[in-house]
């Protein structure tokens, strides 16, 4: 995976918006005469498709055996789009329908997919703070933000650090139920209509908390596996939430 098509300049996994990857897209569009391809693999199908391609496939196979364990692990699918002797594979945000080929190059099932208005819910979550909000598409329908104070971490032995260990448990299950009762309130009335839920924030508070938060198991079809790195979860944060949902990672490859 080296350069990328045409004067673009997208560094391999790099995070483009809707709006870019569209341009990037319409500026790659081979001309009638050009030998072109694309794949749309959906979540699951990768795999099966590099032990089975056939012969039609294997310059596919070919290319995404080459392809980095986040490509190949890829939770939404990828689509991948080849003119010439250059081309994209991209994560998309949210995950492929259908598996399909074209013999040419075909962006439709993806600007469609990018097109889509899904009712997302986000939770966002660190030890202090946390936002549960639900968008439709980019745009921000409702949210809830709050902040829990957490003590740090307690180096010294003895009675005192256990006394400190159980407050500081008291402290993480409190912010804890805050967020599960946020997230009961913001998605349990349109809980039918939501597509996808995404998290972010600290990995091991996340995990925490969906053990412990029941009104979450009916979500867990729908919770995609990305994560979204915020550092502060808070009200101003969710506005540039909204872009960060639609982002594709986006890999330059040569033929």
């Amino acid at each position: 995976m080296v350069e990328p098509v045409a004067t673009w300049k997208v560094e391999p996994g790099q995070y483009l918006n809707k709006s870019v990857l569209q341009g990037l897209l319409a500026d790659s569009m081979p001309g009638s005469d050009a030998i072109s391809s694309s794949i749309y693999l959906p979540p699951g199908a990768i795999e099966p498709f590099l032990r089975a391609a056939s012969r039609d496939d294997q310059s596919w196979a070919s290319h995404l055996t080459q392809a980095n364990d986040s490509v190949l692990e890829s939770a939404t699918g990828i689509v991948g789009l080849q003119t010439g002797n250059q081309g994209w594979i991209i994560i998309p945000p949210f995950p492929v329908l259908e598996q399909i080929t074209f013999p040419k190059w075909e962006t439709a099932p993806l600007l469609q997919l990018l097109a889509a208005e899904y009712t997302i819910g986000v939770v966002l979550l660190r030890l202090g703070r946390f936002s549960v909000a639900l968008y439709r598409g980019e745009k921000l329908v409702s949210s809830k933000t709050d902040a829990r104070y957490v003590k740090g971490q307690h180096k010294k032995g003895g009675s005192s650090q256990k006394r400190f260990a159980r407050i500081r448990e008291g402290q993480i299950r409190l912010i804890y139920d805050k967020t599960c009762a946020a997230v009961r309130a913001q998605f349990e009335p349109v809980a039918k209509q939501i597509d996808y839920v995404v998290l972010g924030g600290e990995s091991l508070t996340l995990n925490g908390f969906l053990r412990i938060c029941p009104h979450m198991e009916q979500f867990q079809n729908r919770i995609l596996g990305r994560r979204l790195n915020i550092r502060d979860p808070k009200r101003d944060t969710l506005e540039d939430v909204g872009h960060l949902l639609t982002q594709s990672r986006v890999y330059p490859i040569t033929w």
